[in-house]
This record gives structure tokens, C-alpha cells and sequence, in this order.
């Protein structure tokens, strides 16, 4: 990328580079500790709604029918961990305050130039070349997934046959702050400053990290591994969270639905 096409795409923000300077882990456990949280949420979400056992006893314990149930959990994983993680970690462990905390996950900044001009590039880019993938290696690398007994999906699963959105409106809208925001500000906000130990490898790790947190639906996102470095990239060009989340809400909504007119 030469000087003139890196300073249209890429932000500069010396708080950015900072905060990772300061804040990143630095210690052997506390560097595994980073990694880890990538995926402890979605093996948490794994154990309450795939695993039978511990998913009858989720119902029988809650009370709830099981599509409330699964809600449930997500809402808790893709919300309330996923924002109530950082913001503790970061007032409580590297004491700071709560508007430093804030300023810290890069949700103080709108970036107007990463939301109308950058993610609508970025996005036309990861579709159209995204398009041969869907159309030729997805499905049958998702159909293999599926096919080892520890990652297939079971069919109560509300992500099957896309039951998910029979759910009442209250928990579509808090699983879509959760999927949006919850998603960005704890994988691009907090944990890619934290992993920034590996250097020019962190938002590399990052973005295959955070395909594999999705450990309760693995044939529909791990599939997704490769495209979805265009997350931590996006991050890396612009350091703050708004670009992320618009561009987030526009891979999940509209581009399933253009994945999908087009292919079939």
C-alpha cells in the first residue's frame, strides 16, 4: 500500500497506540489469560446449550422454554459479558476510570470518514469477494464440520432453520446490541489492545480467535475463519469502535441477504 492510498485508508491515533503500549498484557499468564477470554465466552455458550445434560438441566432449573433459555444465555454471553468483562477488568485491574475506561475501547471517537466513506468500500470488497467462497467452499467445509459428533449442531439449537428470529422482539434486540456492539467492544475494543504483544500479528489472531468463539454454532461461523480478518483489519485502518459496528451489523444483516439472493 503506497503513502497516499495508506493515509486515505488508515486513521492515525496516537490514544490507539498508546493504550496498547501501556495496557497490553505483558506477563506469561496474563498473555494466556488474553488469548483464553477470545474463547471462554463461546465455550460457556457451548456447555449450557449444546451439551444436553447441562442444557435440560439449564431448563429444568430456569423454567423457561428452551427458545428463551438459549436467548437467555446469549444475551448473557454477547452482552452482559462481553461489555461487563472489559469495563471491570479496566477500572477494578488497570484502574482506570470510567470515562478513561470508555475512551479505552475506542467508543469515544465516531471516526465520520470510517463510517460513510471507508466501511461501505470495505464492504463492497468482502462481498464480492466473498461470493466465490459462499458459492464453492462453504457449504461443503461447514457440511464436514458438522460432521465430527463434539462440533454438530443439535437440532434444538435456535440457530438452526433460523428459529432465532421467532424469539420475542425484547431478546432480538438485546442479542443484536450483543452480536453488534457486545461482539466489537470486547474482541476490537478491549482484547486486540490487550494481545498487542504479538505485534503485527494481533488483529491476525484476533479476528481467528474471535470465528472460533463461536463454538455453539461451528458449521455456520468457523467456515467464516478467513473472512473474517477483514474485522481485525478494519480495526487495525481505523482504532476506534464505531466503523466496527456499522460494518459488523452490515456483514451479519445485509450481507447474508445479498450471500443469499445471489446464490440462489
Amino acid at each position: 500500500m503506497n503513502f497516499s492510498l495508506r493515509k486515505f485508508f488508515v486513521r492515525a491515533d496516537p490514544a490507539y497506540t498508546a493504550a496498547v503500549a501501556q495496557y497490553q498484557a505483558t506477563t506469561p499468564s496474563s498473555k494466556a489469560i488474553n488469548l483464553l477470554l477470545h474463547l471462554l465466552p463461546g465455550v460457556l455458550a457451548y456447555a449450557l446449550i449444546n451439551v444436553a445434560t447441562v442444557h435440560a438441566a439449564g431448563l429444568a432449573l430456569t423454567r423457561l422454554s428452551d427458545p428463551n433459555y438459549q436467548a437467555m444465555v446469549l444475551v448473557f454471553v454477547t452482552l452482559v459479558w462481553h461489555a461487563g468483562v472489559p469495563f471491570v477488568v479496566l477500572t477494578q485491574v488497570d484502574r482506570l476510570t470510567p470515562r478513561a475506561a470508555i475512551a479505552f475501547l475506542g467508543l469515544d471517537r465516531w471516526d465520520r470518514k470510517g463510517l460513510l466513506v471507508i466501511v461501505p468500500l470495505a464492504f463492497i470488497l468482502y462481498t464480492l469477494v466473498s461470493l466465490p467462497f459462499m458459492k464453492y467452499v462453504y457449504g461443503p467445509l461447514g457440511a464436514a464440520i458438522n460432521s465430527v459428533p463434539v462440533l454438530r449442531t443439535p437440532d434444538w439449537v435456535i440457530f438452526q432453520d433460523a428459529r432465532v428470529y421467532n424469539l420475542a422482539p425484547g431478546f432480538l434486540v438485546l442479542l443484536a446490541v450483543g452480536n453488534f456492539v457486545g461482539e466489537e467492544v470486547y474482541f476490537r475494543g478491549y482484547l486486540l489492545k490487550k494481545i498487542g504483544f504479538l505485534g503485527r500479528w494481533a488483529w491476525v489472531v484476533n479476528s481467528l480467535l474471535f470465528a472460533f468463539y463461536h463454538v455453539w454454532q461451528p458449521a455456520m461461523t468457523w467456515p467464516l475463519a478467513a473472512l473474517s480478518l477483514a474485522f481485525g483489519f478494519l480495526m487495525q485502518c481505523r482504532k476506534t469502535l464505531a466503523p466496527l459496528i456499522l460494518f459488523h451489523f452490515l456483514a451479519n444483516v445485509v450481507w447474508g441477504a445479498i450471500i443469499g439472493m445471489v446464490l440462489q
